[in-house]
């Protein structure tokens, strides 16, 4: 288990390629299953741990078909298993790291003013969020022999398509 925290933490360092992820079906099921948790984590002080589980598990699933899609569409799909168990288990990585930054974090409104607040939790979970898309962009690159500035629009392109279906099926975030 540690062998495998560590690949997933070299990978969002950049030094381990995505080719070194073990082809495995369960180690998919464990890094999909705990990028749920994780990302459900996050999201209970907002949305509450049931519908933050909720959101996390449609992020998952329609994520993972628009990956296979894409791979399907350059015929690696091949690839699916093993670019899906890095991004998972990388983003779980990622996400971990942000956990405490959300105990720490104030309203994102200000009830006084209505306007965002900036506060260094937030440039903090901004910038890991940024360092997400960067890792998942990489992972993207080697998957489907892309180049970077590609694999970044597919990510984006990927994540927007997300959060409008969910939106649509459940609904936008609680303010």
């Amino acid at each position: 288990m540690i062998n495998y925290l560590r690949l997933f933490i070299e990978l969002c360092l950049f030094r381990q390629q995505a080719e070194n992820i073990p082809r495995s079906e369960s180690l998919l099921l464990v890094t999909g299953l705990l990028a749920v948790l994780s990302a459900a984590a996050n999201a209970a002080p907002e949305e509450g741990f049931i519908r933050g589980l909720l959101l996390s598990g449609c992020q998952i699933i329609l994520f993972s078909g628009m990956i296979w899609l894409a791979l399907n569409f350059k015929r690696k799909s091949e690839r699916w298993v093993q670019t899906l168990t890095g991004i998972f288990g990388a983003t779980t990585v990622l996400q971990l790291l942000t956990l405490p930054l959300f105990g720490w974090q104030e309203s994102l409104v200000s009830p006084d003013t209505g306007q965002l607040v900036v506060t260094l939790p937030l440039i903090i979970v901004a910038a890991i969020a940024i360092w997400s898309l960067t890792v998942m962009a990489s992972i993207l690159r080697q998957a489907l022999e892309i180049r970077i500035g590609g694999a970044i629009l597919l990510v984006i392109l990927c994540q927007a398509t997300v959060l409008f279906i969910i939106s649509m099926l459940i609904g936008s975030p609680s303010p």
